[in-house]
């Protein structure tokens, strides 16, 4: 399926996985627009995905705030008037066991990685149902499959991720919409640098890999569903 002249809204791009996912749709011809907190990360992003030749706008997003999410989902449409491809990645983690989890620990992980897939998927659902299509890609994690220590609240907003993506898949298989949740394993990104910092770097595998099968996601035919990824290290298997 071709995917050229779509539209995608990015979440999370100005780093890591997000931005190369971002880069690598733009390298096909589609219209991206970058959302994350940062305002310089995403103008970075945004020039080089033009000075390629591409399509960019960046809209400095918190996705926790529902406000600032409708403000993403309008200025999309009245920029270039349509949603194909919504791929929903900003997320964060802080590492601790169950009795150290601050409250406020807590409540940032499950909004930043879970309400922020909520409001967005919830925002965009309209627009792609009113036009037919559209695909929707949840970045979870393993941890959304596989718990490990000092990981609940984590594990807890990727598992909430994941049985969100596979509900919301049913509520839209009749509108022509599908959605899809990609489980990456340890990936080398700044989010991972800081949560194990004394981690060997050549034991992960790099975000573009995960934008791959982002991409692969988003280039199948409508009819075909493919409901989860999962993508590892070879070390981590």
């Amino acid at each position: 399926m071709q995917i050229d002249g779509q539209v995608a809204i990015v979440t999370g791009a100005g780093t890591g996985i997000g931005r190369s996912t971002a880069l690598r749709l733009a390298q096909d011809g589609v219209a991206v627009v970058a959302a994350a907190r940062t305002a310089s990360d995403l103008e970075s992003l945004v020039a080089e995905i033009e000075g390629a030749g591409g399509r960019g706008l960046a809209v400095p997003t918190d996705v926790t705030v529902e406000g600032q999410v409708e403000a993403l989902i309008k200025q999309t449409i009245d920029t270039f008037g349509r949603i194909d491809i919504l791929i929903n990645n900003a997320g964060v983690n802080v590492r601790s066991s169950i009795d150290k989890i601050t409250t406020a620990d807590w409540r940032l992980i499950l909004d930043a990685n879970l309400s922020g897939t909520f409001y967005c998927t919830r925002g965009v659902v309209p627009h792609m149902i009113a036009q037919g299509s559209g695909k929707i890609v949840n970045v979870a994690s393993r941890a959304g499959r596989r718990a490990t220590a000092t990981r609940a609240s984590y594990s807890a907003a990727k598992f909430g991720v994941v049985g969100f993506g596979e509900a919301v898949a049913l509520d839209l298989k009749d509108h022509g919409v599908t959605v899809s949740n990609v489980l990456p394993g340890p990936i080398l990104t700044p989010l991972r640098r800081r949560s194990v910092p004394n981690e060997d770097p050549n034991l992960l595998i790099g975000p573009e890999e995960v934008a791959e099968a982002i991409l692969f996601l988003v280039t199948r035919p409508r009819d075909v569903i493919i409901p989860e990824i999962m993508i590892y290290p070879r070390a981590f298997i």
